[in-house]
């Protein structure tokens, strides 16, 4: 499952708040997607923040990461969470017909 994370400082946090925080940060961010549980990282447009997409099997798992990083253990973010899967079982929309079966891949030796 893919959970969406993204955060908000908490009301009257400055850059000068992060910096003790942001090497680490950065790094634990690195390690969890070398490990492959972070899939994607994005700095957010509309205000200061960070998307992370998390691949966990559901938001509890991903909440404890996130209370993990620096930041959050500084007190100084607030995480907000979107747990998202295939919007339904795609292969209800086929004709029954179709090759479905296993294996998937029919590119595979």
């Amino acid at each position: 499952m893919k959970i969406l994370a993204f955060d908000n400082f908490k009301p009257g946090v400055t850059l000068d708040d992060l910096r003790p925080y942001l090497r680490d940060e950065v790094s634990n961010v690195w390690r969890l997607w070398k490990a492959g549980i972070v899939r994607e990282n994005y700095a957010r447009a509309d205000v200061r923040g960070v998307i992370i997409v998390f691949e966990l099997d559901g938001v509890e798992e991903a909440r404890r990461y996130t209370d993990d990083f620096p930041l959050s253990k500084a007190g100084l973010l607030e995480w907000h969470f979107i747990a998202f899967d295939a919007p339904l079982p795609l292969e209800s929309l086929f004709d029954p017909t179709v090759d479905i079966a296993t294996p998937w891949d029919r590119t595979a030796a």
